[in-house]
Order: C-alpha cells, then sequence, then structure tokens
C-alpha cells in the first residue's frame, strides 16, 4: 500500500477508538475535519498579526493533529508517512516552553466541549505520540514518547511508554 498522511490518520483514529481512547481534538491533514474540532493552542496575550481575533489567528499557533484521552492519559498526537523530527521537536516544544499555551488550551476546549477531564489537565498524564506507517523504518523514539503504526485503514499499533503521572 502506498501510505498518504490522510490514510495514516484514519488508521490511527480507527485503532485508537477501538482501544476505548475518546477523541477530543483533531485537525486531518489540509486543515479539514468534519468530525473534530482543532486544538488551536496560541500565545493569548499578543497579537502577531493584524487579525481581529488573536487568540485565534496569532503567529506561532500549534495545532496537534490529533488529541485522545482515556481515564487520566492524554496523548498529544503528530502524524506523518514517515518519520518527522519536526513533529518531534513541535511536541517537545508543546509540553516545554509552551506548556502553559497547551494547558490553556486544553481547559478551553474542555470548556467549551463538555469535557469534564481537561478541566485540571495538569493532573493529566500528556504523552507525545508520534504515528506514521508501520513500513516505514523509524529511529527509536526518546523516553517518554508513544507510537502508534498504521498497518492499515482500521488497524495500527499502539505502543505507550511506561506511566509517568501527570505532566
Amino acid at each position: 500500500m502506498r501510505w498518504t498522511e490522510g490514510m495514516v490518520h484514519v488508521a490511527m483514529r480507527s485503532q485508537l477508538r477501538k482501544d476505548g481512547w475518546r477523541l477530543v481534538a483533531g485537525q486531518y491533514p489540509g486543515g479539514s475535519d468534519d468530525e473534530l474540532s482543532p486544538l488551536n493552542i496560541v500565545d493569548p496575550a499578543v497579537a502577531r498579526d493584524l487579525s481581529p481575533d488573536p487568540r485565534r489567528h496569532s503567529l506561532g499557533k500549534l495545532i496537534p493533529d490529533l488529541v485522545a484521552l482515556t481515564d487520566s492519559v492524554l496523548l498529544l498526537i503528530e502524524a506523518k508517512v514517515g518519520y518527522s523530527d519536526g513533529d518531534r521537536q513541535k511536541l517537545l516544544e508543546l509540553l516545554g516552553p509552551r506548556r502553559n499555551d497547551l494547558l490553556r488550551a486544553l481547559r478551553e476546549l474542555g470548556r467549551v466541549r463538555g469535557i469534564a477531564e481537561l478541566a485540571k489537565p495538569q493532573e493529566l498524564e500528556i504523552v507525545p505520540t508520534l504515528a506514521q506507517a508501520a513500513d516505514v523504518a523509524a529511529p527509536p523514539l526518546p523516553d517518554g514518547f508513544a507510537s502508534i503504526r498504521a498497518q492499515s485503514l482500521s488497524r495500527a499499533s499502539v505502543v505507550l511508554p511506561p506511566p509517568r503521572g501527570p505532566v
């Protein structure tokens, strides 16, 4: 099969649902999604462009490809056909320097969408996750990262790191 990024998205969404995960936010490649709202992570204090609504349209906005929740674990997922070091860096930025922006965006998503578990996102174990096609080579993942490997349009392997507690 010749994979596309959209196919990886279909596979990971299908498998996560089968495994009992709740998909809470996401965006298919190309920025369209008729199922989920995107999680827009922005700097709310500064409008960096001429937009009338800087909370939605500031430069430096980051949008994870998919956000999934079960119990007290939240997967923050970036997906490509093959490994992307840029996606790894994006996830590290969200959990490091942009952590407060991420937590603020999760609280707002929880309020707007009625997702009680997101009221206190700092109490969740937030797991950075890289998804890709299973037939593409990938380097070893950094500590604390999860992996999703799409095997077909309806099946993927999900490998979680050992639990660490809230991040």
